[in-house]
Order: structure tokens, then C-alpha cells, then sequence
């Protein structure tokens, strides 16, 4: 009972150790980045004006699905266009007189196959032009913000995302493609609040992009670079893209010494006590005992990439390998040597016991017949078995114990093998 008991602690406790583990949020390292946000807007009106972009752009997507709804009259089209755009509580648009690069005519995909729309002739083309739907048939994904830009009159967002046209022209036979498209929104407090208005919509531009997202510059400089004893470690994405990382980290520091994507900047990651949701700080996260490294850009979104081991580790773990395999090899040969050795000793004790045994029966059988007594038959010797107990028994256990021996370390040398081709393969990776 009372093991019993100890054996119920004992997975308790490692249940809980378990739990702990897996709640356990890794080391965190941040670092200030580059910010193209200037002026007296604080960090709480940049979260209210992003959550505004955001929103105000899932209203645009609703005011497209809307108006391409199924039997929505022209009498109700009109106020919902101009609502669209002239001051009241739905107004998406900064002004009529803001224009859109077209993405209604199929062929116009990019910013140099496209024409310049002001806003209502683009809300009533895509009425004319474009098929009608119960359901809706236009769609806004992968939705990235850049962070507020401080410009001379008023602050501003960029808003990144993909359009996804399901439906069809009515007049031209060529198939919608996903196209990238990028708004710019002006912030403006109305009431006290933060309201964003479209001033741009269009295509992503070529080199058009949000720096802090693909190009990150780490802003912290010293006069003396920490020092970090610590090992380098590279980290392989786990995307199945060929980016990687290589870092070293102490208790207070994680340094990126190489990074073959931009998107993650070479520098110095300070050790934070939490995560952090800056749009102005990137953050690198190691978790399950530092194998995977988890990269958060300022927009929220995250790059994750698997420790490869280094060359050192393993050829510490082939050695080991080679070491107890050999020292298995031997331990098996001798002792199926020693098995052997006292098998052939009980079988010749045997064999002269069975002589002996025999020349006693013989002699026996010798008198009987002489003095023509009767008697009874001549014993029979016991059998080998029989003989060699118990230490047939050490015998058997000793060859069972050296196969089983010589079995393992067989094993750990195909494992020092595998470990080898896993050392190549890393030197391999280690070069690229």
C-alpha cells in the first residue's frame, strides 16, 4: 500500500513537472528596431489607429460584397456609394475625389496594367461589370499593417493585403487572379476619436514594402558589445525555405551573428521578462529546451526555424556511441568466451562422469553373467542436464547475457554510423 501510495506522488509530481514545462514560455529576447514613426503620437493612438485601418478595411470588403449583393436596387445602391465616401459614420473614404487603381477588369493585375478610377466610378463599374452573388464572392486575406507613419500634416497606416475576385466579369472571359493590394489610410481624431480614411488604393508597388517587416535595422549600438561565452547555434527554417540563423545566447543576451533572410537583422536581443507586441521591437523566443526559435516581427507575424545540431555535439554523441559499443562488443565476447569456457569443463566433467559410469555398468554386466546371479538392471547415468546443475544455469545465462550484449553494441556502432552521415550532412549545411 504504502508503494502504492509513493508510485501515485511520484506520477503526480510528473505530471505537474510536465504541465509546468509545457506552459513554460522559453527565454525571451527583444530588440528596439528602426522606426519610421515620428511625432507626439503615442503608443496607445498607434494601437487605436491600427485597429481603425483594420477595421475600416474589413468594411471595404464589406461595402464590395455588398453592393454586388443580388437584387439590390439602384434606389439603394446610390446612398450606400456616396455614403461611402461623404462625411457621416460609414464614410470609408477621405473625399470623392480620392482615386483607385482598377482591379475590376481581370487583365488589370498590377500597377502597370491598371487605370486610374476616381472612387464612384469604381464602386458603380464594379456594379455594372461585375456578377452578381447571394453569397459573397470577394475576399480580403493575409491583411499586414505597417507601423504608423508620421507624416507633415497627419499621421498615417499602409495596409498590405491580398483581393480575391471568386466571381466573373460580365464581359470580359478572362479568370480573376489573387492580386496584392495596398491601402494608405489618413488617421484623424473626429470627437476625440481616432477615425482612418482611404486616401490611396491600389497595387503593391515593385520595391513598395513595409521595411520594418523586410528589412528591419536593430537601433541599440554600444560603445562595448556584450560578450557572450556561449557556443554558435544555426537554426533552420521549418517552412522548407534553405533561411537560417546562427545565434549564441547568455542569460542576458542573444546575439544574431548570421541571418540569411533580411527579414531578420543581425545585432543583439536583450532578455525580456514577457513578450512584447511593439510595433517599434522584434522578439526571439526559444522553446522546447532551445531546439526551436521563434522570430515575431512588428506586425505580430512570426518566423520559425529548428535548431540544427552542431558538429561538435554530435561527434561528442558518436564517440559515446562508438565507446559503449565496443565497450558492449567485448563485455559480450567475453562473456559468451567465459559461457563457452564453462560449457566445455561441465561437458568434460560430464563426458568422465558418463565413462566411468559406463566401465561400472560394464564390469557389472561382466560379474552377472559370470556367476549367473540375477540382479537388478544397470543404472543409467543421469542426464547432462541433469549433471550440470546449477551451474549449467550461469552457463546459459552467461551466453544469453553476452548475445544480448553483443547484439547492443552492434546497435550503438550502426548508430555511430547514422550519426556520421547526420555529421556530414550538417558540415554540408553548415557551408551553404
Amino acid at each position: 500500500m504504502n508503494n502504492t501510495f509513493i508510485f501515485f506522488l511520484l506520477a503526480v509530481l510528473l505530471v505537474k513537472t510536465t504541465a509546468f514545462a509545457q506552459n513554460d514560455p522559453g527565454k525571451i529576447y527583444t530588440a528596439r528596431v528602426v522606426s519610421t514613426t515620428a511625432g507626439p503620437v503615442s503608443k496607445h493612438d498607434k494601437d487605436e489607429i491600427t485597429f481603425q485601418a483594420k477595421s475600416t478595411i474589413a468594411n471595404l470588403n464589406n461595402l464590395l460584397n455588398t453592393l454586388n449583393t443580388t437584387g439590390l436596387s439602384e434606389s439603394e445602391q446610390n446612398p450606400i456609394i456616396q455614403n461611402s465616401y461623404l462625411p457621416n459614420q460609414d464614410q470609408l473614404f477621405y473625399n470623392d475625389a480620392i482615386v483607385v487603381e482598377d482591379d475590376i477588369d481581370p487583365r488589370h493585375n498590377s500597377a502597370d496594367s491598371t487605370a486610374d478610377l476616381k472612387i464612384d466610378r469604381y464602386l458603380r463599374n464594379l456594379i455594372l461589370f461585375y456578377a452578381k452573388s447571394d453569397v459573397p464572392t470577394i475576399e480580403f486575406s493575409r491583411v499586414v499593417t505597417s507601423p504608423v507613419l508620421e507624416g507633415k500634416e497627419y499621421p498615417y497606416i499602409k495596409v498590405f493585403f491580398t483581393s480575391t475576385f471568386s466571381g466573373k466579369h460580365t464581359q470580359i472571359a478572362v479568370p480573376y487572379q489573387p492580386v496584392q493590394r495596398v491601402a494608405e489610410l489618413r488617421a484623424e481624431k473626429v470627437d476625440g476619436k481616432w477615425r482612418t480614411y482611404l486616401i490611396r488604393l491600389g497595387f503593391v508597388r515593385p520595391g513598395e514594402g513595409l521595411s520594418t517587416l523586410s528589412e528591419p535595422v536593430i537601433t541599440q549600438r554600444f560603445e562595448s558589445k556584450p560578450r557572450i561565452l556561449s557556443a554558435d547555434f544555426l537554426y533552420r527554417s521549418t517552412n522548407g525555405s534553405s533561411d537560417s540563423v546562427t545565434v549564441k545566447w547568455d542569460q542576458r543576451w542573444l546575439a544574431v551573428s548570421q541571418s540569411s533572410t533580411k527579414a531578420i537583422p543581425t545585432g543583439f536581443f536583450q532578455r525580456s521578462a514577457a513578450g512584447t507586441t511593439s510595433q517599434e521591437r522584434l522578439s526571439i523566443i526559444l522553446t522546447d529546451q532551445d531546439g526551436l526559435l521563434t522570430f515575431r516581427r512588428v506586425d505580430g507575424t512570426t518566423l520559425v526555424f529548428r535548431q540544427v545540431p552542431s558538429i561538435e555535439y554530435l561527434a561528442k554523441v558518436r564517440r559515446s556511441y562508438q565507446t559503449k559499443g565496443w565497450i558492449q562488443i567485448i563485455a559480450g565476447v567475453a562473456a559468451l568466451g567465459s559461457s563457452y569456457a564453462g560449457y566445455s569443463s561441465l561437458q568434460r566433467s560430464y563426458d568422465a562422469y558418463a565413462g566411468r559410469f559406463a566401465a561400472l555398468n560394464s564390469e557389472y554386466a561382466i560379474w552377472q553373467t559370470l556367476s549367473q546371479q540375477p540382479g537388478t538392471p544397470p543404472a543409467t547415468a543421469v542426464s547432462f542436464n541433469a549433471y550440470a546443475q546449477p551451474g549449467i544455469y550461469a552457463v546459459y545465462g552467461g551466453g544469453i547475457a553476452g548475445g544480448g550484449l553483443l547484439i547492443d553494441g552492434i546497435r550503438y556502432l550502426l548508430k555511430a554510423g547514422k550519426v556520421k552521415k547526420q555529421i556530414d550532412q550538417v558540415k554540408t549545411q553548415y557551408r551553404k
